[in-house]
């Protein structure tokens, strides 16, 4: 799995921000801790339809890197200068190697 290990991605959090005008506002930030790990990227599926009366095309896609336990289903992927919604985060319990994350594009979160 490590040698299939070569994207690099960066994990961020929506974090409220003040800005400047006694209101706060909502801004990605990287994680804290490691932001940038190391990943296998695997395309999955993707698909288009109507939304709102305009085309959308979304595209899933999974991501594994080292087991960590600060993601959640909250955060997001950037990788490849693309925004990727985490969907679902598979956990196998804190003493396996690795996770596995399916994140989606094309959609607002």
């Amino acid at each position: 799995m490590i040698g299939k290990m070569d994207q690099r991605i960066t994990l961020q959090r929506k974090t409220a921000m003040a800005d400047g005008a006694g209101g706060i506002t909502e801004a990605w930030a990287n994680l804290a801790t490691n932001p940038r790990p190391w990943a296998a990227v695997t395309a999955k599926a993707g698909r288009e339809g109507m939304t709102e009366g305009r085309m959308v095309a979304t595209f899933v896609t999974t991501f594994t890197i080292h087991n960590r336990d600060d993601l959640t289903e909250l955060d997001r992927i950037v990788w490849g200068g693309e925004n990727y919604n985490i969907r679902g985060i598979r956990r196998m319990g804190a003493r396996e190697l690795f996770l596995i994350i399916e994140a989606e594009r094309g959609v607002a979160q």
